[in-house]
C-alpha cells in the first residue's frame, strides 16, 4: 500500500487532525487512522478530501505525482495540430441582424506563419508546434488547461487554442488598440 498524502497536505495547510476532521465532517481518530494508513476512506471521503484540498484523489492517495488533472502540453499541442489539419471552424454567434461568423484554424495559423516569416512543413508534427507556438501558453485560458481539474471537450480545446493564436498573432499595435477600446467602453 503506498503512503497517502493527507498528513502531508494537512500539515502544509496548518491544520491539526482534529481541525481536519471537523472541516470534513469526521472524528479526528478516522483521521488520524487514515494518515497512519490503518483505515482506508470511502470514495466519498476522499473526494471530500481532495475537493478540501484542491487535488486530485490519486494524488491524495499517493498513486499520481500531479496534484492537479489538468491537460499535458503535449495533448494540447496535438489539437492544435489536429485542429490545422481538420481546418476546425470556431464560430461566433452574433445578435440578430447579424449572421454567424466564422474563423477557419487553418487560416489563422497560415495568417501567423505568414506575419512571422514561419514556413509549415507539409507534416507538421509536435515539434513543429512546440518551437513556433509555445506562446498559446501566454493566453489564460490555454494556461489553465495545464492544471484544471475540469473536463472539456476537444472542440472546447481547440476553440481556446485558436482564440490565443488569434489574440497573440495581431501585431501588438492593433492588439493595443484592441485593448484600449475594451478598457474605455
Amino acid at each position: 500500500m503506498t503512503q497517502n498524502r493527507i498528513k502531508e497536505l494537512r500539515k502544509k495547510v496548518g491544520l491539526s487532525q482534529a481541525q481536519l476532521a471537523n472541516k470534513i465532517g469526521i472524528s479526528n481518530q478516522i483521521i488520524s487512522f487514515y494518515e497512519n494508513n490503518k483505515r482506508e476512506p470511502k470514495i466519498e471521503t476522499w473526494q471530500a478530501l481532495a475537493n478540501f484540498f484542491d487535488v486530485t484523489v490519486p494524488y491524495l492517495q499517493g498513486i499520481d505525482d500531479k496534484p492537479n488533472t489538468g491537460y499535458s502540453k503535449d495533448y494540447i499541442y496535438k489539437q492544435l495540430d489536429d485542429a490545422y489539419k481538420e481546418d476546425y471552424l470556431l464560430t461566433f454567434e452574433l445578435e440578430p441582424p447579424f449572421t454567424n461568423t466564422f474563423i477557419s484554424a487553418r487560416d489563422e495559423i497560415e495568417n501567423y506563419c505568414k506575419q512571422n516569416k514561419i514556413s509549415i512543413p507539409k507534416d507538421t508534427d509536435l515539434d513543429f508546434w512546440k518551437t513556433n507556438f509555445n506562446f498559446i501558453f501566454k493566453d489564460r485560458s490555454v494556461n489553465r488547461l495545464l492544471t484544471t481539474k475540469d473536463k472539456y471537450s476537444d472542440s472546447d480545446i481547440k476553440e481556446l487554442i485558436i482564440n490565443a493564436i488569434y489574440w497573440y498573432g495581431l501585431n501588438p499595435h492593433t492588439r493595443e488598440l484592441v485593448n484600449k477600446l475594451s478598457h474605455n467602453s
